[in-house]
């Protein structure tokens, strides 16, 4: 297709985050969300990416917030103001990890919302960054058949699709017995055009399996003939490919800690990117696994400051892909 309008855009809500880490003793405030995390890592990546952002925020949205885009070149126009709510978290960070719990929502997703700022679309890559459960089952399987994203390859992060919330909004996870078909579908309907993260936890979830069952787990989600990315943190990750035996992946060691928020968000964004300047034809097994050291490469950096910051050229994230910066701890 050459009539192509983006190269990359990213759909989801805008997260008001309120960070906070308890052995750092701080407490901070940023906007947040993959829309977030995902553009700003794809734009400083490669700032002559043509990017955009399709977001719902309400009536609360402080335009303000925006300003972190303002020197940037990625398109806001797709961002639609309905309702009264904002999606808000209170994030946690402990010893044993973080607590999510919403504040407020945004509404839902609906088909009409990627068809009114229309030229957006088609893209070569579409990341649907959920944050909170804003894709219905009926918005994915119109966009799964919708002419004007046939074409694209389609990214998502599955843990927007799994999480619930308790009457005080803190974080559960959804029922195995009601996700599980539904993700398992939404992936067969995608089919190659998918790619699809997971957390090693949330990959257990939706295949309803214990911790020592995680390949078999990535084995299963790539039964349905998508790409699969299961992330695990500081140990790396493991790629399952259509037809190929899944890879573990070395993650790279960042200079430092500081905030992990995003980190699966930048992973995502610049694997996407790569992949959508590539002829279908080009997206080789190989190259999808140089593109993956790439991208973790990037969440490297990403997680070494707090907030939206950290997002680095290619010509530095490249300069990390090297054995010596790998945690071999796996």
């Amino acid at each position: 297709m050459k009539d192509w309008k983006k190269d990359i855009v990213f759909i989801g809500h805008f997260a008001l985050d309120n960070i906070i880490v308890r052995n750092r003793n701080s407490n901070s405030q940023s906007l947040g969300g993959g829309v977030t995390y995902g553009s700003l890592s794809a734009y400083h990546y490669n700032p002559k990416a043509n990017i955009g952002i399709i977001s719902i925020v309400g009536s609360d949205f402080d335009n303000r917030r925006l300003s972190i885009f303002k020197e940037t070149t990625i398109d806001l126009s797709g961002i639609i103001r309905d309702g009264k709510e904002t999606t808000e978290y209170l994030i946690d960070y402990h010893d044993n990890g973080r607590d999510l719990r919403l504040i407020s929502k945004a509404r839902d997703f609906e088909i009409k919302d990627i068809e009114l700022p229309i030229d957006f679309l088609p893209a070569k890559a579409i990341h649907l960054t959920s944050i909170a459960d804003e894709f219905p089952t009926n918005f994915l399987n119109k966009l799964a058949d919708h002419s004007i994203t046939n074409n694209s390859i389609i990214g998502i992060d599955v843990q927007g699709l799994i999480r619930d919330f308790d009457e005080n909004g803190n974080l559960i996870i959804k029922k195995n017995s009601a996700i599980r078909p539904l993700i398992f579908k939404m992936l067969q309907k995608f089919g190659s055009r998918m790619f699809f993260k997971a957390s090693d936890k949330e990959a257990l979830a939706v295949t309803e399996l214990s911790q020592k069952d995680l390949i078999k787990a990535t084995e299963l989600l790539g039964e349905t003939g998508a790409y699969i990315f299961t992330t695990l943190g500081e140990k790396g990750l493991y790629f399952k490919a259509p037809g190929y035996p899944i890879l573990h992946f070395n993650a790279y060691s960042p200079k430092n800690c500081e905030d992990e928020t995003g980190a699966g968000d930048c992973f995502m964004a610049l694997l996407l990117l790569e992949l959508a300047n590539l002829q279908p034809e080009e997206r080789t097994y190989e190259k999808i696994s140089e593109i993956i050291k790439i991208a973790s490469a990037g969440s490297s950096f990403l997680i070494e400051e707090n907030g939206p910051k950290g997002f680095q050229t290619k010509d530095i994230i490249l300069s990390r892909i090297n054995p010596q910066n790998e945690i071999k701890n796996y």
